[in-house]
């Protein structure tokens, strides 16, 4: 019978369950491994978790929280800074062993455990919740093969290591130049690009030649649990697992990558050049494999789940202690800031919001609990939580219990019958279980946080952006959970495969057909003035602006006038140009634009008529700074003093390190109106703080000035309304320069989906790309059709602010997408991409915090 094209079909098969279906189906762990885990664990799991986060507890507060920002600050200052500090305190405090059964020399504790503790060091800083974390991972994957003379051996060093205080960390060298998310799945695997060969020898063992890349810990390893290829083009048909010593001949470290966020787990680049691995190094292969039943490529896909559904769900407990650590940060920032109205902890409006991170950190925390359950019963370390098992690691006389489980697990026989019990017999009904709630923790886990950490600088406004805040490093750190142990979007369609489709017969991973539409992303400026400032936007743009640092830009920026653009219509042209190759550029524009207009919107008295006309011809020519974010709510504002002198200090300035004046708002002598002041910036009685890191516009010359007795012209009364329509005045040129982050964002992720290959094509291949790419064009159609509908007069004061904070939040989204769709090439630091992102976000904050804007705009003026 036929079917016509477009027919409903009924997708599930109605068939009779399979004897270890009905097994777990009777467990319940498919509703809920928790609930599941309450007869199946041994009953002293939960003091191993009590006794895990009380470590965790001491060891954040006397090593982790005072070094976190310290070493992220170094590794931002120099790129091939390795924290071999911190990896011989943790060795120290003996949290490389911990987790190793005491037969080993380790401490027994469960891996439950584990999960818990990487999530509380993850709270104070994800990145050395990762560098422990990895080391596990490195562990999982040797486990993984049930190869017990080589557990032995690699364990035994570990443990010896730690005793004589020289940490020995394990690493997993799975990722590849051009293979990255594919190598975790057998039907992605073969059409991957992969360049790891390892070639059979006579005496069993294997000459490695290739790269590894992005490998966690690689630089203060000591031993590399490497996945290689036999033969290349049937990689799922000839994989190698081997255990690598880093001082292997052949084997040379290569660069580190410089990552956006998580910067005290080195990522290394590992470079093998005719490199001999034993054969007792080999942990699994065809020819180790011959005795078991199933297919090796079968046997390939549960060694790629067990040690996933591992990982995954230590980059949940990672995600959950991120998202956590944004939500507590937050909360204290709260209760700390007072405002007019008392404590910002008191108004509803931020208590709603840390009401909604508190339940996104429990709900990230549920999620890996889950599948950390679900893998305690039926996945990689069930064997640790079978009583007879446990108990005898737990209470047996170590020197007995290590001669007697040592003389077995030296034995062939031992490992043939691990390995056919955990790769030959292993219940494809858990294999799924794990595999899909490992996935579901991380890419739900990834998303909290970085909600989260959004939140957190929605709510912190302009102080969150300091680098000192620490709120900066979160969503930094939270973005890199998003991309490595496969993207979100991976996992996503490999919870549909193991958990959601009705039956097998439903195909995933299929590429699909090469369909692209869409044009190159433009901006489409309406006939008018300003064109003749487009034209040389471009010109300036594309030839000279990328040859030049910061203070050469200004110079030659300065030579076009660009200090003091005409009009706002002008200004957005040349925003937009400019911030799709420099932001910095562009928001020292906007900022000495911003003065001027300042300048010329001020209503002095009579008296002060001609001294404003004086300073406007002084100043006409110069570059003005001015303050970052200047929301009357985000600071309190310098005074002039009875005698009219300026005192004390504007945080985050523009142009406070290159400018020799600056308008700022200040508060007059009765200490109430707010008034408009330049002052001169080279008066020794003024102090410039050194340029500051922040989240973005490294170029914008931004910092702090204290002022400490100033002369200084003021002018006019004020008040809040002129500062409100400034701010709704500036409002387009800042959509401006998110339009062109965007625009840039979208081309280069366009570029890289066609020429990009995976799984036999280009990535525009995958729907879930094409979706991502659509959903960027429809946020830039959005986000320029509301900066034109501002500069026709269609928006006006409030409405203007408005539609800037819609804008702000698109172009957040639109650029933390375009880093998504990069994967790992994504978060490298100075990876174009993922400096749009940081850019986009810290221009969120530009016309004040987001959170405060949204209450502000409410009040009558």
């Amino acid at each position: 019978m036929t079917h016509p094209p477009g027919a409903y079909l009924p997708a599930i098969k109605e068939r009779g369950p399979t004897a270890d279906a009905q097994r777990l189906r009777e467990s319940v762990a498919d509703w809920s491994a928790a609930l599941a885990a309450v007869s199946d664990l041994p009953s002293s799991v939960r003091q191993d978790v009590v006794d895990a986060l009380e470590l965790a507890q001491r060891f954040n507060a006397e090593v982790v929280r005072p070094m976190a920002l310290q070493l992220d600050r170094q590794s931002l200052d120099d790129p091939d800074f390795i924290p071999h500090e911190l990896v011989r305190i943790a060795g120290e405090w003996g949290l490389f062993t911990l987790w190793l059964p005491s037969l080993f020399g380790g401490k027994g504790w469960n891996f439950l455990s584990l999960y818990a503790f990487l999530e509380e060091v993850a709270s104070a800083c994800a990145g050395v919740s990762a560098m422990i974390g990895a080391h596990y991972m490195g562990l999982a994957t040797l486990t993984a093969s049930w190869n017990l003379p080589l557990a032995v051996r690699v364990l035994d060093d570990v443990c010896a290591g730690e005793r004589m205080g020289q940490p020995r960390l394990v690493s997993l060298a799975l990722h590849e130049p051009h293979a990255g998310t594919d190598t975790s799945e057998t039907q992605l695997l073969d059409q991957a690009e992969l360049g790891t060969q390892a070639v059979a020898q006579a005496d069993g063992s294997y000459v490695l030649q290739g790269r590894k890349t992005y490998i966690s810990n690689g630089h203060v390893a000591a031993w590399h649990m490497v996945v290689a290829y036999e033969d290349l083009k049937r990689p799922s048909d000839t994989m190698v697992i081997m255990a690598v010593r880093a001082d292997t001949p052949g084997l040379q470290m290569g660069e580190l990558v410089d990552k956006v966020g998580q910067k005290a787990c080195v990522a290394s680049e590992l470079v093998f050049d005719q490199c001999r691995v034993p054969a007792d190094c080999v942990a699994i292969d065809r020819s180790r494999a011959k005795g078991l039943q199933r297919p090796y490529r079968d046997v390939v896909q549960t060694l790629l789940d067990y040690i996933a559904s591992c990982t995954r769900a230590g980059v949940g407990a990672f995600a959950a202690g991120t998202a956590r650590g944004a939500f507590e940060a937050a909360r204290d920032y709260a209760a700390r800031k007072v405002l007019p109205a008392g404590r910002l902890i008191e108004q509803q409006w931020a208590q709603t919001t840390l009401a909604e991170m508190g339940k996104n950190a429990k709900l990230a925390r549920q999620a890996y609990l889950e599948s950390a359950l679900a893998n305690g019963m039926g996945g990689l370390f069930r064997m640790m939580f079978f009583r007879p098992l446990y108990w005898a690691d737990k209470l047996a006389p170590a020197s007995v219990w290590r001669f007697v489980a040592r003389r077995f697990m030296r034995s062939p026989d031992a490992t043939h019958w691990f390995q056919e019990r955990f790769l030959d017999q292993q219940p494809k009904e858990w294999q799924r279980l794990t595999s899909g709630l490992a996935s579901m923790a991380k890419f739900a886990g990834s998303e909290l946080a970085m909600t989260n950490a959004g939140l957190a600088l929605d709510l912190i406004g302009a102080d969150g952006l300091r680098h000192e805040a620490g709120i900066d490093k979160r969503w930094r750190d939270a973005k890199v959970l998003q991309l490595y142990e496969g993207t979100d979007q991976l996992n996503r369609l490999n919870l549909f495969k193991c958990r959601l489709r009705p039956d097998d017969s439903v195909r995933v991973f299929e590429r699909e057909a090469e369909v692209w539409g869409l044009p190159e992303p433009a901006m489409n400026w309406p006939d008018g003035d300003g064109h003749d400032w487009l034209a040389v936007a471009h010109q300036l743009a594309n030839t000279q602006l990328p040859k030049v640092d910061g203070l050469q830009a200004l110079d030659l920026m300065h030579g076009l006038g660009w200090g003091h653009l005409p009009s706002v219509g002008e200004l957005c042209r040349v925003l937009e140009v400019l911030s799709a190759v420099d932001a910095g550029a562009a928001v020292a524009v906007y900022a000495s634009t911003a003065a001027h207009m300042a300048l010329k919107a001020a209503g002095p008295s009579e008296e002060e008529r001609a001294l404003k006309q004086a300073l406007a011809q002084d100043l006409a020519g110069e570059w003005l700074a001015w303050p970052a974010f200047h929301d009357l709510h985000d600071q309190l504002w310098p005074a002039v003093d009875p005698q009219g002198y300026l005192r004390g200090q504007v945080d985050m300035v523009l142009l406070g390190t290159q400018a020799r004046w600056a308008v700022l708002p200040v508060q007059g002598r009765d200490q109430k109106t707010m008034q408009l002041a330049v002052v001169d910036l080279a008066h020794p009685a003024v102090i410039r703080g050194e340029a500051i890191r922040t989240l973005g516009l490294a170029t914008g010359g931004i910092n702090d000035v204290e002022f400490g007795g100033v002369p200084c012209t003021v002018l006019g009364r004020l008040g809040v309304g002129l500062f409100r329509r400034l701010s709704a005045e500036l409002a387009p040129a800042v959509m401006a320069m998110q339009c062109g982050l965007s625009r840039v964002s979208l081309s280069t992720a366009m570029g890289h989906a066609a020429s990009r290959q995976q799984g036999g094509g280009s990535l525009l291949g995958w729907g879930e790309v094409r979706r991502l790419l659509s959903g960027m064009q429809e946020r830039l159609s959005v986000m320029q059709g509301l900066l034109l509908s501002s500069l026709s007069g269609q928006a006006s004061g409030t409405d203007a602010l408005y539609k800037a904070l819609h804008v702000g939040q698109l172009a957040t989204a639109l650029t933390v997408d375009g880093v998504q769709i990069m994967g790992a090439d994504g978060y490298k630091r100075h990876a174009a991409q993922a400096q749009r992102m940081q850019n986009a976000r810290q221009l969120q904050c530009l016309l004040g915090g987001v959170s405060w804007r949204r209450q502000w705009l409410l009040e009558q003026v």
